[in-house]
C-alpha cells in the first residue's frame, strides 16, 4: 500500500518525486524518503524521515545536496514490518551505499534470505522485509549489468511487490519490477517517470505504459525497456489518460473529501451519460462471451465500502431480475471458495482496481472457469487486464482515503447492470426500467439540495455528537448496507467506535448497549419497511438514546420519533440508497473535521489495499 515513485530526465528530480509522493501520500503516510544521485559527484544521496511528508520536505531545505540531481526514486510508506521510524524509512541500501530499493508490497520469504545474507557478511540496520533486496541485488552485481543482477534477484523473493532500484554506479537508468503491485511508466521527452498510480505523473504526462506482473522495466531518459523475468524483451504498447492536474486539486474546499462529496450529483450525471441515451436504453457494451443469458448465480467479490456497494447489488439482482446472488468477501473467498456451479458470473468491485484480495480472488473465480467481470473507477488498472470485461464507473480521480463518489458510482453501476439484465432477461418491462432510470435522472438535483441546504445542518449536528464514544447504525433491506456505510465512515476518520445492525436485530443483544450516552442512528425512508424501522426506532427511544433519523422532514411521525433528523427528499424506496449515504457521509465528515482530525489521510489506513 506504500508509493514509489521515480525520475530521469533534465528536470530537478527532486521536485518531480515530491510532487509524486504529494500524489500519492494516500497510499502511506507513516515516512517518506527520497534518494538521487549527485551529478558532481556521481554518489548515491539518501534522505529519509518519519512522519508524513511535511517532514522530509524540512529535511530537503537544511540539506540542499539533492537539489541538482536529475535521477532518483521516492517513497512513501505504510508500515508493515517494522515501527514507523526513520530507520525502516525507504529507500533501503547496500552495505556500500551505493545502491538504493523502494518498495511496495511483501517479501514474504524475507527472514531466511536476511538469514543468508547475514552468513555472506551483510548488515542490517532496519526490521522491514525490503532491506534483504539491496543486498541480495549487490550478491549479483559482481559481474552482471544493474539489469541482470535485478532480474536474478528477483527471482529468489516470494510475496507481491513492486520494486525500484537506482545504483551509483549506473547513473543514466532506473530498473523497475511489478509482482502482483501496481507500477506505471510515464513517458516523456528525453525523461520519463514511472509511480505506484498514475495521478503521480499527470502534472508531467498523460501518456503511460504499464507493466504486467511479472515484467521488469529499464527506464533511461531516451526510452523504456522491457523484460519478463526469464529476461526476454517484450512488447508494450502505450495509452493516453483523459484526465489532468485540476482533476487532483481541492478547488477551494478544505478536503479532497468534502470536494468528492460534492462531486457526486456529477458523478452520477457522468455514469448516465455514459451508459444511458435520450430514450432511456442502457448500453454498458457487455461483451456477448459473457453470455448473461443463461447465468443461474452470480458471485461478488469485493472489500471494505466496495463490499458494502455489492450488496447492495446483490439486494437489486435478487429483487428485480431474481438471480441469486452472494456477497463474498475477497479476502475469505481466495481461502473458502463456494462450490463450483454452472453459468456463474463473478463480479470483482474495487475501487483502485488494485486491491490484492480481490484481484487474487478474481483470478481464482477465473481459473475455476466462471465468467468474470470487473467494477472500478481505474479501467487501465491490473483488474483491466484480468477480467473478461470491466464497468469503468466514471468517477475520475478519488484523492480522499475514505470512499464517496467512488460509492455511489458503484452504486450507479449496480443499478444498470440490474436493468440491463433485467431487460435481457425479460424480468423487468420497458416501462419499470424507464421509470427507474428517470428516477435516476433526478437523483443527482436532490443530491444538489442537500448539499445546499442541509450541510450546514448537519454540521452544527456534527458538532454536538464529535464527542461520542460508541455510535450504533440501524437500517432494513436496501439500505442495511448504507447503515454498514455509515458506520465505517465514522471509524475511518473520526476513531469513534461504530457499529451497524439490520434494524431488526438490534432486541437480540444490541439493545443491552442502549443509554442517554449512545447515540442512535436509524435511516428510514418511505417503502416495504419504513414502519419496522420507525417501529425499532421507538425501541432505542424507549432506552433513552439519543435517536438520529436519515428521514423526510415532511412526514410527522418520523419527526416525531426522532430527536434530530439528517433530512432527505421523498424517493423511491429502490433508490434510496443513492441518497441516504449523503447525510451520512457529511455526518462523519464534520464530526471528524470539528475534532480537527486528518480527514483526507487518516491514521493507519490506505487509500488502495495492495497487499493480502
Amino acid at each position: 500500500m506504500c508509493g514509489i515513485v521515480g525520475y530521469i530526465g533534465d528536470r530537478s528530480a527532486v521536485e518531480v518525486l515530491i510532487s509524486g509522493l504529494r500524489k500519492l501520500e494516500y497510499r502511506g503516510y507513516d515516512s517518506a524518503g527520497l534518494a538521487t544521485i549527485s551529478p558532481n559527484s556521481k554518489e548515491l544521496l539518501r534522505i529519509r524521515a518519519k512522519g508524513k511528508l511535511n517532514n522530509l520536505e524540512k529535511k530537503l531545505i537544511d540539506d540542499p545536496s539533492h537539489k541538482d540531481a536529475k535521477i532518483g526514486i521516492g517513497h512513501t510508506r505504510w508500515a508493515t514490518h517494522g515501527k514507523p521510524e526513520e530507520h525502516n524509512a525507504h529507500p533501503h541500501t547496500n552495505s556500500t551505499g551505493s545502491l538504493a530499493v523502494v518498495q511496495n508490497g511483501i517479501i514474504e520469504n524475507y527472514h531466511a534470505l536476511r538469514v543468508d545474507l547475514k552468513y555472506l557478511g551483510h548488515e542490517f540496520i532496519s526490521e522491514t522485509d525490503t532491506e534483504v533486496i539491496p543486498h541480495l541485488i549487490s550478491e549479483f552485481l559482481r559481474g552482471n549489468t544493474l539489469l541482470e543482477a535485478v532480474r536474478l534477484a528477483v527471482g529468489k523473493l516470494q510475496g507481491a511487490f513492486a520494486i525500484a532500484v537506482l545504483s551509483a554506479d549506473y547513473p543514466d537508468e532506473l530498473i523497475v519490477v511489478r509482482q502482483q503491485a501496481p507500477l506505471v511508466i510515464g513517458i516523456g521527452k528525453n525523461e520519463n517517470f514511472f509511480a505506484s498510480d498514475t495521478p503521480a505523473l499527470i502534472s508531467y504526462t498523460n501518456v503511460i505504459m504499464a507493466l504486467e506482473n511479472g515484467e521488469i522495466g529499464r527506464i533511461t531518459r531516451s526510452g523504456v525497456e522491457i523484460y519478463n523475468f526469464n529476461g526476454d524483451r517484450q512488447k508494450r504498447g502505450m495509452q493516453t489518460l483523459s484526465w489532468n492536474p485540476v482533476m487532483v486539486e481541492k478547488q477551494g474546499f478544505r478536503h479532497y473529501m468534502l470536494k468528492e462529496i460534492h462531486e457526486q450529483p456529477g458523478v452520477i450525471r457522468a455514469g448516465l451519460a455514459k451508459f444511458v441515451n435520450e430514450k432511456n436504453e442502457i448500453n454498458l457494451g457487455l461483451d456477448a462471451k459473457l453470455n448473461l443469458q443463461d447465468l443461474t448465480n452470480i458471485q461478488i467479490l469485493a472489500c471494505g465500502t466496495s463490499w458494502h456497494a455489492a450488496l447492495v447489488g446483490k439486494y437489486l439482482l435478487e429483487q428485480l431480475v431474481g438471480i441469486p446472488t452472494t456477497v463474498n468477501y475477497a479476502s475469505e473467498y481466495r481461502y473458502a471458495a463456494p462450490p463450483i456451479m454452472p453459468n456463474t458470473l463473478v463480479i470483482g468491485v474495487t475501487q483502485s482496481g488494485e486491491t490484492a484480495d480481490t484481484l487474487a480472488a478474481l483470478e481464482l473465480a477465473r481459473s475455476r472457469g466462471d465468467r468474470t467481470l470487473g467494477i472500478t473507477n481505474r479501467p487501465e488498472s491490473s483488474i483491466g487486464r484480468l477480467a473478461d470485461q470491466v464497468l469503468d464507473t466514471q468517477a475520475g480521480i478519488e484523492i480522499g482515503v475514505a470512499a464517496t463518489k467512488t460509492f455511489v458510482a458503484q452504486l450507479l453501476m449496480f443499478y444498470l447492470l440490474t436493468l440491463e439484465l433485467g431487460k435481457s432477461r425479460r424480468s423487468l418491462t420497458t416501462e419499470a426500467i424507464s421509470t427507474i432510470i428517470e428516477g435516476l435522472r433526478q437523483l443527482p438535483a436532490q443530491i444538489e439540495r442537500i448539499l445546499e441546504s442541509q450541510e450546514r445542518y448537519i454540521e452544527n449536528l456534527a458538532h454536538r455528537f464529535s464527542h461520542a464514544r460508541d455510535v450504533i447504525y440501524l437500517g432494513r433491506g436496501i439500505n442495511f448496507p448504507i447503515a454498514l456505510e455509515g458506520a465505517l465512515k465514522l471509524k475511518e476518520i473520526s476513531y469513534i467506535h461504530a457499529e451497524a445492525y439490520p434494524a431488526g436485530e438490534m432486541k437480540h443483544g444490541p439493545i443491552a448497549l442502549l443509554d442517554e450516552n449512545m447515540p442512535v442512528i436509524a435511516i428510514a425512508t418511505p417503502g416495504q419497511v419504513y414502519e419496522k424501522v420507525l417501529s425499532n426506532a421507538q425501541e432505542a427511544k424507549a432506552r433513552d438514546a439519543q435517536l438520529i433519523g436519515v428521514a423526510p422532514m415532511s412526514d410527522p411521525v418520523a419527526v416525531e420519533t426522532f430527536d434530530h433528523i439528517l433530512p432527505i427528499p421523498i424517493v423511491d424506496e429502490i433508490l434510496s440508497p443513492i441518497l441516504t449515504v449523503i447525510p451520512l457521509q457529511l455526518f462523519a465528515y464534520h464530526i471528524a473535521a470539528h475534532r480537527g482530525l486528518d480527514v483526507d489521510q487518516p491514521r493507519n489506513l490506505a487509500k488502495s489495499v495492495t497487499v493480502e
